[in-house]
């Protein structure tokens, strides 16, 4: 895989393509020993019972879990002993989780600002590795996760994988953001194997029209039973999946990281003939809205307690739109108490499920609404907020397109910013389109938002590019 420094990216981008698919293997075996140990095999085997657990059962859980981490945080955070001694609250003396409602939200920047004082003094007990999130702000923000944490994502994951069907070890195939050839590569391969883990990787950078035969060429040969991916990747391919006569038939399609569109959803699924799983979680590790196999959205409270709130920061009525802050209890390596991850998602009036399975119906989830960058030599990229994931002097970003040929990055600085920071952004950049575009830099004091308060990250005025018209010609 290309991560790593400039210099180990420069290695493997040169290096034989067998050699590539032996690097990447080699990556995927050392994460999947980070991925599935202990920590993993408890919760799964836990998620596979409390996954039918009736409402009032999940909320019992879901209290006793918060009540022991809001403890930990009173204990070994000074931040939050200062915080809560402010606003006089408790933890051992909760009595229901509508009484956080005292405590302040926290965003992005607080944290940041905190970060010091939020990580708790007995983070050695904890195996930790360091993360860190992008998001549509474009913002960077840098903090640790425990191994447990980290393991128990995945087994959230993989319980969501078996609602479609599929079991570990099988097929898998991902379009998601993976570096996994040089940005101006111009002939396939743009994919690679993890043979660890039986992955194939395709590049979300390299979807042109003239490329696109060949991933699905490669995606007919490997024969996956799970492709997942951003949504935005997943639609262009669908697209050539039905014009080149639907050959690839996976089991089941999960999507995450951006906003998944019904037209997206309908052309995605009648291309590879089975069922769309939308995924909803975040870097921070701090919610989780999976889509069963009804089509119904639940907000897991087994994972975290998530409130939806309103500008008033009050509870949003049922069927209102209201923004996600969380309390995610599995990371206590960063106990983020009431926080703001920037999303919004609306609560079904529906109680119960054909599924099952218990907790809250979310009707709608609003995430990460963003368009696409059309590079001149013909490349539809979505999801590029990775241009910004290490850029921490780097306080606010957004991506604008006039035309084919340019793009601009908007870019509130922080006062340490300097043009090293800006030779790494442009170098993110060149990686996700490549050298045929022209990107142009400008700095800015703040950057609007939409009236309803949301932000774009990526904002397209090219109004002739209708990509399904395009996609759907001979080839």
């Amino acid at each position: 895989m290309a991560y790593g420094t400039a210099l180990e990216q420069q290695l493997y981008y040169n290096a034989p393509y067998f050699i590539k698919n032996a690097m990447t293997s080699l990556y995927g075996w050392l994460q999947k020993g980070d991925r599935y140990g202990k920590f993993y095999q408890q919760y799964f085997q836990t998620l596979l019972s409390t996954q039918w657990y009736h409402h009032e059962r999940l909320k019992e859980y879901q209290f006793h879990r918060v009540k022991q981490f809001l403890v930990h945080a009173q204990q070994h955070c000074k931040f939050y002993r200062k915080l809560f001694q402010d606003y006089g609250f408790e933890p051992a003396k909760l009595r229901a989780l509508s009484e956080l409602s005292v405590l302040p939200i926290l965003d992005k920047e607080t944290i940041r600002a905190n970060l010091q004082d939020i990580v708790p003094d007995n983070l050695k007990e904890y195996q930790v590795r360091r993360v860190h999130t992008s998001g549509t702000t474009g913002t960077g923000l840098r903090f640790p996760v425990s191994s447990e944490c980290f393991q128990r994502e995945y087994a959230f994951r993989f319980l969501h994988y078996s609602w479609g069907g599929v079991q570990d070890g099988e097929k898998f195939a991902f379009c998601s953001g993976h570096p996994v050839t040089y940005y101006d590569r111009r002939r396939p391969p743009f994919w690679a194997y993890d043979q660890a883990n039986s992955w194939l990787l395709l590049s979300s950078y390299h979807l042109t029209e003239k490329n696109l035969p060949h991933y699905i060429a490669e995606l007919d040969n490997f024969e996956p039973v799970l492709l997942a991916g951003y949504p935005s990747s997943l639609y262009l391919l669908a697209l050539a999946n039905q014009h080149l006569g639907r050959r690839v038939r996976p089991r089941a399609i999960y999507t995450a990281s951006e906003t998944l569109f019904d037209s997206q959803r309908r052309a995605i699924e009648e291309s590879f003939g089975c069922k769309v799983f939308m995924w909803y979680g975040n870097t921070e590790m701090c919610a989780n809205i999976v889509e069963c196999e009804q089509g119904i959205y639940h907000l897991k409270l087994e994972h975290s307690y998530v409130e939806l709130l309103g500008s008033d920061s009050r509870p949003v009525p049922t069927g209102s739109e209201g923004r996600l802050v969380c309390t995610g209890f599995g990371n206590y390596a960063l106990p983020l108490i009431r926080y703001d991850v920037g999303d919004v998602a609306t609560e079904s009036d529906q109680s119960n499920c054909e599924c099952g399975r218990g907790g809250i119906i979310i009707k709608r989830v609003v995430g990460r609404i963003e368009d696409y960058v059309v590079t001149p030599d013909g490349r539809i990229v979505g999801r590029l907020d990775h241009l910004f994931k290490d850029a921490v002097r780097v306080k606010l970003a957004q991506i604008i397109q006039n035309t084919r040929d340019e793009v601009t990055l908007r870019i509130v600085k922080r006062l340490d910013y300097n043009s090293a920071d800006e030779t790494e952004i442009l170098r993110e950049a060149r990686v996700r389109l490549g050298s045929s575009i022209n990107i142009r830099f400008e700095y800015v004091e703040e950057i609007e938002r939409t009236q309803n308060g949301k932000f774009r990250f990526i904002i397209s005025n090219l109004k002739d590019q209708d990509l399904k018209d395009r996609l759907s010609r001979p080839t």
